[in-house]
């Protein structure tokens, strides 16, 4: 049976942590390390991200690429050190959510997503999420990387689409609106970093505009 697909807007979410970022931002002045913020604080709004840099004592020094191209992103910058572990610190300064938007109970065998790359094993429940690669989550990752929902993590089943990803979820309960977490405290970011191949500034820098970025 196929749950009806959610009425309302799907989410696609950024929370970005403020008493995260200050922490990471406190132990970069420690160590005599700059944050680096370039193209907009990678996509997450260099007011903000500045504020909270100078509020921890840092000379925000490399603040000022807003204009660069996202394209440069791999340039180092020359001279005083500087570093993006702001972005995939311990404590989860940014965490990308979106929601359950299907729900459908299959036999085993079933194959998922384009190219049927990926068959279920055993009778199982399919949970369509309202994220992909058009929002910046990295088709790279299929079938590799996990998503959080109803406390457990689940793999994606087949490739990730323009809009959507699907989770194998077993029999873990879930309903319709309910929050899966791509990546936070956990999965976090450098994991997906990994099952990506692709760097955590990268990620975080691709998110697309209508994921909607809140501070909290």
């Amino acid at each position: 049976m196929t749950a009806p697909a959610n009425t309302g807007a799907p989410l696609r979410r950024a929370r970005i942590s403020l008493e995260s970022l200050a922490s990471a931002f406190s132990a970069m002045a420690a160590a005599g390390v700059n944050p680096d913020l370039r193209a907009d604080a990678y996509g997450l709004g260099i007011e903000r991200a500045s504020q909270l840099a100078r509020d921890a004592g840092l000379t925000t020094a490399r603040h000022s690429a807003a204009d660069l191209d996202r394209s440069a992103l791999d340039q180092v910058p020359e001279g005083e050190p500087n570093s993006c572990a702001w972005l995939s610190g311990a404590d989860a300064p940014v965490t990308l959510e979106a929601s359950v938007i299907s729900i459908k109970r299959v036999p085993a065998g079933t194959p998922v997503s384009y190219g049927y790359h990926y068959r279920t094993t055993d009778d199982t429940t399919l949970a369509l999420i309202s994220v992909g690669f058009a929002d910046g989550v990295p088709r790279t990752a299929s079938m590799k990387a996990e998503v959080a929902l109803g406390g457990q993590t689940h793999r994606v089943a087949g490739r990730i689409a323009m809009d959507q990803l699907v989770l194998d979820i077993g029999d873990t309960p879930t309903t319709l609106g309910d929050v899966a977490t791509i990546w936070g405290h956990s999965p976090t970011l450098a994991q997906w970093s990994t099952w990506s191949q692709r760097p955590a500034e990268l990620l975080i820098s691709h998110l697309a505009p209508r994921v909607v970025r809140t501070w909290e």
